[in-house]
């Protein structure tokens, strides 16, 4: 299969990159070693309620 574009890292900038080449009509394979996306801003759901599992690093890295 061919992509336009191969995203390392699903974290904030790569999952809106791919989002919005993928609205664009481009092809894009996302790779993460997390197994993830959303990088430091990912949520557990525990008990209905959504938890930062990386806490207050949200915009710090």
């Amino acid at each position: 299969m061919k992509y336009d574009y191969l995203i390392v890292g699903s974290g904030l900038f790569g999952s809106v990159f791919a989002h919005e080449a993928t609205k664009r009509g481009k092809r894009c394979l996302v790779i993460d070693k997390r197994e993830h996306s959303g990088g430091n801003v990912y949520c557990d759901h525990v008990e209905g309620i959504n938890v930062h599992r990386y806490g207050a690093h949200i915009f710090h890295t």
